[in-house]
């Protein structure tokens, strides 16, 4: 391998040399449990959220696997025995949607094939398209123990599903009962509440009177969305509370059209302020409505059917419900029922795959009782067992887990785990987990199994465990022993109750512990309007593209570096453009320290002997040297503190200022001056030497987030093999010895004053190529010797020549400038004219007096500020205080040319 870097980085040739096959090969990121079990090792472990087997990369995945990436690798490289754990989640819904929908495509049902010849389609469906995610996350660098990756419908995962089922049927936790569920019409199947999206509609807010039945000609009057479901009304609620109603508690109401008589009943869950404070109840079209129907033992009527038409008795039987809503509209203000109808905006659950609202259906469904379960899992929580980040995602999950409700686990689909329950002749269940400890129990094997399969939660409720090979309840086994629990989940906070929640219930409930400490809620990505990303916005960029166009480095960086901790995240492709600069910016500094490196060694090996001796002499040291060793390890300090609190984006920007201002623009400025100056051999190559060390430094800061730049740059620091990584070498610690140099001080007093005579030189127009004269003058002794100590640096950063005084005269027509108590003068004859730069700055004066005076003209406009908005008169009042200030600024300069 050369010794320096191609002139041009070129991201391809990088990321295709150090590619997610080449580390995977080496072994480089694979974990063991002897070296914690037996060697002592400090495990650390992250769980990969497995993306469904139908997934494709989005931001969302490069943001979520970018930072478990991150902590993963910083983990690694901090003495731990880190395990990333891999897997792929079956998608129940997503992945039978798909795969029905291919077999339409030659007029095939899953019917026509029955369910064994159906799920071999879904198998090799998988085994062809299923594993394109992962593909696409090895393109991103992820440092997975790909060994390990797991499928949840794996044998392993399936044996643990079934053992869990048995179990908690048997504990009394799972039952089989009719419940209002979330019904897809078009996927024939209950969902989750997190298949469920809920988007804005507008629908008909529908007032219709319901005549008394004792009271001729007297009405009580209720508003709907849903008039389809009049049809199975079974009373009609108020609130206690509400006077309006009082007499009416105890009446009966005829239900228009079906002329069902039902009670006018008091319940609390009625709101007074929606509608006419008067609600119907229909239990089976509403989860409510099921609850008031219980306590007040109503009989439950269903009008609309699985496939969402009616099949009611009155004449609408087989319509649409939609379609049937508009008729029974019509046919309520021909009967004189109806009472006027406004424009209602709500939002509504859509299936999430079918993207069809969602219809309340009622069900014989399995179902987990959650409040056992949750009230552990808050505990846990509360008393700071588990630890979110942020905080506030706490009161979310503490609001959720108080008001939970039982968990419907059972799909009506052929793909995913099939429920373990069978029926006898005479309906009995025999819960088992197989078929012949099913026969052993009931004594007969005349027995079928439930159709239905379970929710695609209910396997990966189980990932902390299933990915570490448990597959029951007394099962143990080293992994386990040495991995569980695991250290940091990261997650979308979208799925705190579907996913994180039901997680620490099984790991509470079947290992007694919590599954993981830290959980790390993402940011939100946004396009640049603050929009969410979507396919049907078409505002989602494919990440796969960026990364082509930017690098995967540049996007990595980038996506973290704009993400703070539970604040959302505007993201444009375009901002890739500043990763990408910023890999440039290492690839060149690099090749510059290496160009040093080959100017003062005779050769790669002889570096190599004296770097791998190298340790920063504090005798051999320049001012400017002590200053960047101590800025080095104040960035580091502040680095790891970042991450202890988990500011990942932080971790990015403290890394960035540091060698981008610290280390580029001018410690390498710095040293190559010093280089320049230097006759001293022996300190020439500690300079060298020194510059290397902080370069190592900042790449092994930068690895975690910029896997495959870093990897590259490090081998060309020494001649290294390529079963060496970067990601396996030590981690740089803060140390306090050179934080507390004063030189770090001092020096920064010499920066002050380049930054300040480079000011100087620019307000007055004093060309590049013109020497000017830079006086200082300090009363202080100490800052004498500096700015003494350091003039060949202040020469050649400044272009001007130095003089350090104690004290003494400005000298006439003389910029000047006062820092920390020390004056800069910069006389001014012979590199300006005078004359014109006079005639430039009155110019420039009467522009900004004129702007003044209308600012203040505007300012002092009553009607202008009685009827505008507080912070247009803010930001006129700022623009105000600009101008004034600048104005000061520009008479103070006249005022020195014409001294």
């Amino acid at each position: 391998m050369s010794a320096n870097l191609e002139k041009t980085y070129n991201h391809h040739e990088v990321e295709r040399r150090w590619s997610s096959a080449h580390w995977e090969s080496e072994g480089i990121f694979d974990a063991e449990s002897f070296r914690v079990l037996d060697e002592g090792k400090v495990p650390y472990t992250v769980l990969m959220p497995p993306p469904n087997v139908t997934g494709s990369l989005t931001l969302g995945h490069v943001l979520n696997h970018t930072l478990q990436d991150i902590f993963i690798r910083y983990q690694r490289m901090s003495g731990k025995e880190a395990l990333w754990l891999p897997g792929t989640d079956h998608a129940g819904i997503a992945t039978q949607t798909v795969v029905e929908r291919k077999l339409r495509e030659k007029d095939i049902s899953r019917y026509d094939l029955g369910r064994k010849e159906f799920l071999e389609h879904v198998w090799k469906w998988r085994d062809v398209y299923g594993g394109l995610i992962l593909k696409q996350l090895r393109k991103l660098g992820i440092s997975c123990d790909w060994r390990r990756n797991l499928f949840t419908m794996d044998e392993s995962a399936s044996k643990a599903v079934r053992h869990t089922f048995v179990t908690l049927y048997r504990d009394g936790l799972i039952y089989r009962g009719k419940r209002i569920i979330n019904w897809c019409p078009v996927s024939q199947t209950a969902l989750s509440d997190e298949e469920v999206i809920m988007k804005p509609r507008k629908d008909k807010l529908v007032y219709v009177r319901y005549q008394l039945a004792k009271r001729p000609g007297e009405y009580i009057t209720v508003a709907t969305v849903r008039p389809e479901t009049i049809l199975a009304d079974v009373a009609i609620a108020v609130n206690p509370d509400d006077t309006r109603y009082a007499d009416l508690i105890g009446e009966l109401a005829i239900v228009p059209v079906a002329g069902r008589h039902v009670p006018v009943i008091a319940d609390d869950y009625v709101d007074k302020e929606f509608g006419t404070g008067a609600l119907k109840i229909t239990p089976a079209h509403d989860p409510n409505d099921f609850e008031v129907a219980g306590r007040h033992n109503l009989p439950i009527l269903s009008v609309v059917g699985r496939d969402g038409k009616m099949v009611d008795d009155f004449g609408y039987a087989g319509l649409d419900r939609f379609d049937a809503r508009e008729k029974i509209i019509e046919d309520l203000e021909k009967r004189g029922n109806l009472v006027k109808v406004e424009e209602y905006e709500h939002n509504v659950g859509y299936s999430e795959r079918a993207d069809v609202v969602v219809e309340p259906y009622l069900s014989e469904q399995w179902f987990v009782k959650m409040k056992p379960l949750a009230e552990k899992a808050l505990q846990v929580v509360n008393e700071g067992k588990i630890r979110f980040h942020p905080s506030h995602w706490i009161s979310t999950y503490r609001h959720w887990m108080e008001n939970i409700r039982d968990w419907c686990i059972s799909r009506q689909l052929w793909w995913g785990h099939r429920i373990p329950a069978w029926y006898d002749e005479d309906g009995k269940i025999w819960v088992a987990e197989s078929y012949e400890e099913a026969c052993h129990l009931a004594g007969t094997d005349k027995l079928i199994q439930d159709e239905d399969v379970l929710d695609t939660w209910f396997s990966s409720w189980l990932w902390p465990l299933t990915t570490l090979g448990w597959t029951g309840e007394h099962d143990d086994n080293e992994d386990l022993r040495a991995f569980y629990p695991t250290e940091t989940l990261v997650t979308a906070p979208d799925i705190i109750f579907f996913w994180v929640a039901r997680m620490i219930m099984a790991g509470l409930y079947f290992k007694h512990e919590v599954p993981f400490r830290d959980v790390y809620f993402t940011s939100i990505i946004r396009d640049m309007k603050g929009r969410k990303l979507s396919k049907s916005l078409g505002n989602s960029p494919d990440p796969l593209k960026v990364m082509d166009a930017y690098g995967t480095d540049a996007l990595r960086f980038t996506i973290v570096y704009i993400a703070p901790l539970g604040q959302d995240v505007l993201f444009g492709e375009e901002k890739c453009e500043f990763g990408r600069n910023f890999a440039t910016k290492i690839w060149n500094a690099s090749r510059l320290v290496f160009m040093q490196r080959e100017k003062v060694f005779d050769s790669i090996d002889e570096f190599a002997e004296a770097y791998l001796r190298f340790t920063p002499d504090p005798g051999s040291l320049s001012d400017a040297q002590r200053w960047i060793l101590g800025r080095y390890h104040e960035m580091l300090s502040s680095y790891h503190k970042a991450f202890a609190q988990f500011r990942m984006n932080d971790i990015t920007r403290i890394v960035y200022d540091f060698f981008r201002s610290d280390y580029c623009d001018w410690y390498l400025e710095t040293l190559k001056i010093e280089l320049a100056e230097e006759t001293d051999k022996s300190r020439k190559r500690h300079a060298v030497s020194l510059a290397v060390y902080l370069l190592e430094g900042v790449l092994k800061a930068l690895h975690p987030v910029m896997p495959f730049i870093t990897e590259e740059i490090w081998h060309h620091i020494l001649q290294r093999q390529t079963t060496e990584s970067i990601a396996l070498s030590a981690m740089p610690q803060s140390d306090e010895y050179w934080t507390g140099d004063e030189k770090v001080h001092s020096f920064a007093s010499v920066q002050k004053v380049v930054s300040e005579a480079r000011s100087l030189r620019a307000v007055f127009g004093v060309p590049h190529d013109m020497k000017a004269s830079l006086i200082i003058s300090s009363p202080d002794e100490s800052a004498r010797r500096t700015f003494a100590a350091n003039a060949h640096i202040l020469t050649q950063m400044t272009g001007c020549s130095v003089d350090v005084s104690e004290g003494g005269l400005r000298p006439p027509h003389s910029a000047s400038s006062v820092i920390d108590g020390d004056e800069l003068f910069m006389p001014l004859e012979g590199l300006i004219s005078f004359d014109k730069e006079i005639a430039r700055l009155e110019k420039e004066l009467e522009n900004v007096s004129s702007y003044v005076k209308r600012m203040e003209k505007k300012l002092s406009n009553k009607g202008f500020v009685d009827n505008a908005p507080a912070e247009v008169i803010e930001g006129e009042q700022r623009k105000l205080g600009e101008a004034k200030s600048n104005l000061e600024k520009l008479q103070a300069n006249l005022n020195v040319l014409c001294d």
